[in-house]
């Protein structure tokens, strides 16, 4: 089973879409175990947290360019 981790910004409905997929069956051998937002109060974290998904919020706005932004993603993933 492949652990899916999804990247969010906002409302989630492309989340919910894939919440949808797993749950209906359509996403086979894997499953949506973390969402990580740039943005503190997206929904989309609303919307994980409904369906048991843990989440992980860490700020664009806090690092000073995409490099390091990116490697806090990768930090966070491994």
């Amino acid at each position: 089973m492949k652990n899916i981790v999804v990247l969010v910004s906002g409302g989630g409905t492309n989340l919910q879409a894939l919440i949808d997929a797993q749950e209906s069956g359509i996403i086979k051998n894997g499953r949506i175990t973390c969402v990580i937002s740039s943005k503190e109060g997206a929904f989309a974290l609303e919307r994980a947290k409904k369906h048991g998904i843990g989440t992980r919020v860490i700020p664009r706005k806090d690092y000073s360019d995409s490099v390091t932004y990116s490697k806090a993603i990768l930090t966070a993933l491994n």
